[in-house]
């Protein structure tokens, strides 16, 4: 029970840092709801789970949903027009021109796998809802999935285009861009065998940190791959 508390203190301690007002009590409803919703929609997916266990972990009655939100898609709507997740996403703010490809890719990765993951768990929690909508889509949020994708996936393609001196994104910018995301995403969307094969893989600010790091690495490595095919098919022709 205490630790279901401290969960809810750091979500309505981050909720009051970001509008800069202390939660009224019914606001304070509002966030207990939210918090628990993130927690059974990342955990079970939108359509297992059910309004009554998330009443039940935020402590309310079964309708304060429907008195708040009006229904579960509603609340789930909700869930991804917070904020939290869009903080430290420091690539979408970046100008790809004029930073390396290593700055790049190391703020993409690092928001992903963020070394404070431990301190502020929601941070977490977010990013594996939005790994599991990506993998199994509601079918209720419409394409607000991809407006929330579009972003970090137009800084991507925009870097690619510069490091291969192209105006647009080809075919295999394509291709090499959804592998760079691929390279984080699949944590997400396998959690159950990470916890299964390598439990200890992403415990901890240094696992974090370290992850981070090594994928800025990985799609380098990616990235050199590519520019050495081009290369070579250039000198074929």
């Amino acid at each position: 029970m205490t630790a279901k508390k401290e969960t809810r203190c750091l979500l309505l301690q981050t909720a009051q840092r970001l509008f800069g007002h202390q939660p009224t009590a019914q606001e304070e409803t509002r966030w207990r709801l939210l918090q628990a919703a993130t927690e059974v929609f990342a955990e079970v997916g939108y359509h297992a789970a059910t309004t009554r266990e998330i009443c039940k972990r935020a402590q309310v009655n079964l309708a304060s949903i429907h008195y708040y939100y009006g229904d579960k898609a509603e609340l789930y709507r909700e869930v991804f027009r917070l904020p939290f997740l869009e903080e430290g996403n420091t690539l979408v703010g970046m100008d790809v021109e004029k930073a390396t490809v290593e700055e790049a890719l190391a703020a993409f990765y690092g928001w992903l796998f963020p070394a404070t993951a431990e301190e502020d768990p929601m941070l977490k929690l977010f990013i594996r809802l939005h790994a599991r909508e990506d993998a199994e889509p509601s079918g209720v949020l419409g394409d607000a999935m991809l407006q929330a994708m579009r972003p970090n996936h137009e800084k991507i393609q925009t870097l690619l285009c510069r490091e291969f001196g192209l105006m647009k994104p080809d075919t295999e910018v394509d291709r090499l861009t959804f592998a760079l995301f691929g390279l984080a995403t699949i944590f997400f969307h396998n959690h159950s065998a990470l916890d299964h094969f390598a439990p200890d893989l992403l415990k901890g600010q240094k696992a974090q940190a370290d992850m981070a790091e090594r994928l800025v690495g990985y799609a380098v490595a990616l990235i050199e791959a590519e520019r050495k095919r081009r290369t070579a098919a250039n000198k074929t022709k």
